[in-house]
């Protein structure tokens, strides 16, 4: 099959700058860097839910949506001088290249995790270093949601290992008691601020035990998520069939509706990965 990516590619700066030019679209003229944040978000999440649905149309469509917003905060660069689309492919082959010794050069690692720590040696050096303020943690994004980024720090202290021996989880379920503990010893004291931060680091902590285990928390979140609404929507459904409203059932029925729901959503794999 011929490769015309590069020509694609070539067209499809050529239509954002035909968009952007006079006479081209209202609304693509007058986005700037700052406007096409969410739009980047957006598109984003959307390739994700593609990936997650394993819907391989969807993630064509969706990859090439991100790529866009890719290519239209190329245009605008181009526009006010700062960079070029050339320069945005040249800046991720060279980092590729960079921090790759192990396939573009002499070194030689063992595993992946000896790339993981290379990657970030690599990653602090390029910014100078710690004695130029540059930290490991340092290239976190201050935006992620904060379920990804506590997966994300957890990984880069790992990475220098700051870490437990990953031998045993042991230690891992001892600091999630010890922070549960600390949440009832904060909800005795009837101090909300303490449990709002005691609550945190349980959840840090759980984090930290799915990162160990090479669980996804935000995949894991988001499973647990689609299957509560499933099993719900269930509920909802039984309700409206037998004329019954929430305030005329019980917990204790509610328990059984919801046993049977999971029951049921299991029989019929409505879920990926039931309860």
């Amino acid at each position: 099959m011929k490769d015309d990516s590069g020509a694609l590619f070539s067209q499809l700066r050529d239509i954002m700058n035909r968009l952007r030019a006079p006479g081209g679209c209202p609304w693509d003229r007058k986005q700037t860097y700052g406007s096409l944040r969410p739009h980047i978000i957006e598109e984003a999440y959307e390739l994700v839910d593609a990936v997650d649905n394993g819907d391989i149309a969807g993630i064509c469509e969706e990859s090439g949506d991100l790529l866009l917003q890719v290519v239209f905060m190329g245009v605008i660069a181009e526009e006010s001088g700062d960079f070029s689309l050339a320069d945005i492919v040249r800046s991720i082959s060279d980092k590729l290249i960079r921090r790759h010794p192990h396939v573009f050069g002499d070194v030689d690692v063992s595993d992946s995790d000896e790339v993981l720590r290379n990657w970030e040696q690599i990653k602090l050096n390029e910014k100078g270093g710690q004695d130029n303020g540059a930290t490991v943690l340092s290239g976190v994004p201050k935006g992620l949601p904060p379920l990804i980024k506590a997966f994300r720090i957890q990984q880069k202290a790992a990475s220098v290992g700051f870490d437990w021996d990953q031998s045993s989880q042991l230690p891992v379920f001892d600091k999630i008691e010890e922070e549960i503990d600390e949440v009832k010893t904060a909800m005795e004291l009837e101090d909300r601020f303490s449990v709002e931060e005691e609550i945190g680091d349980v959840l840090f902590s759980i984090v930290n035990l799915a990162r160990r285990l090479g669980v996804d928390p935000h995949l894991a979140l988001e499973r647990s998520n689609k299957k509560f609404i499933d099993r719900f929507g269930r509920i909802e459904q039984d309700l409206r069939d037998r004329n019954k409203s929430w305030t005329d059932t019980d917990l204790d029925e509610l328990d059984s509706l919801w046993d049977w729901a999971k029951a049921v959503s299991r029989q019929d794999g409505a879920c990926d990965n039931p309860m």
